[in-house]
């Protein structure tokens, strides 16, 4: 009986030899077979990415007027207005959108603009431990925030909130900056930084050319920006416009990259309206 059940037990085990061993050709042959589809994959993903990159510089190549929701500007604020209707007043705000196409790898698009019609005040904060330094920036320039390292350590531990627009500093307290509120302000872009022309022993110029201009910085395929108000004639708003055009093209033609990025469609829209497709070539 023993001798029976040994023999049966031998043969399932050969059995199930023979299965295991086998089974490693099929699982080889399997992994080599999802390897070239894998290869096959992203070569595939690529000729894609390429295909559809060439399919957006065509798009943008193309006049704004061929879109089927082109209007010219002063048709389309018309139409924003009309749905702005009843809406708080706080709340009408106007933006331009605008596609940018841009090569792997490209930096994104940021700068400075100067709007002849200011939409807000525009919030500075001054780091400095120069008292004559605090003084022109209090008396002189009405800066929203300003000190030292005292108020480095205040927005360190968050008693005074980061609500401002844009940063300056005087090289004695610049860096302290780096090395305490880099994590903080950096990701805002708001790090006062030398190469950035924020940090001055003579602040006066810095603040005298910058308090009517306000920052953009390109998010992902596009730059937005805040252009005018609902309550802007026409005229207002077209000034606006050529100024945020301006400053993008600038940022265009200063952007370190041997394959410039293009600007596609732009579309002008408001907070509550829909968006219309305008010329900001």
């Amino acid at each position: 009986m023993l001798s029976r059940l040994g023999s049966k037990a031998n043969v399932l085990v050969s059995r199930n030899q023979a299965r295991f061993l086998h089974a490693f050709p099929r699982l080889s042959a399997e992994e080599t077979a999802n390897a070239t589809v894998s290869k096959l994959s992203k070569d595939q993903l690529k000729k894609r990415e390429i295909r559809r990159l060439a399919q957006r510089k065509a798009a943008a190549r193309r006049p704004a007027s061929d879109h089927p929701l082109y209007m010219s500007v002063n048709k389309a604020l018309r139409f924003l207005r009309a749905a702005e209707v009843g809406q708080p007043h706080s709340q009408q705000t106007l933006s331009v959108t605008t596609a940018v196409i841009s090569e792997r790898g490209a930096p994104p698009l940021s700068g400075n603009l100067s709007f002849p019609n200011a939409l807000k005040e525009v919030k500075v904060a001054v780091f400095t431990n120069d008292e004559q330094q605090v003084k022109l920036a209090r008396d002189k320039y009405n800066c929203h925030v300003v000190g030292g390292a005292e108020l480095v350590e205040q927005i360190k531990t968050g008693e005074v909130a980061i609500d401002f627009d844009k940063s300056f500093a005087t090289p004695d307290i610049a860096p302290m900056l780096a090395s305490q509120l880099g994590r903080i302000l950096g990701p805002r872009g708001l790090l006062p930084a030398a190469k950035k022309g924020t940090v001055s022993d003579n602040l006066d110029s810095l603040l005298e050319g910058s308090m009517a201009s306000l920052p953009f910085r390109q998010r992902g395929n596009s730059v937005s920006i805040a252009v005018g108000k609902c309550s802007f004639t026409d005229k207002q708003m077209l000034e606006n416009l050529v100024a945020a055009q301006r400053g993008v093209k600038a940022a265009l033609a200063n952007q370190k990259t041997k394959k410039p990025s293009l600007l596609g469609q732009t579309i002008l829209t408001s907070t509550h309206g829909p968006g219309i497709v305008i010329d900001f070539a």
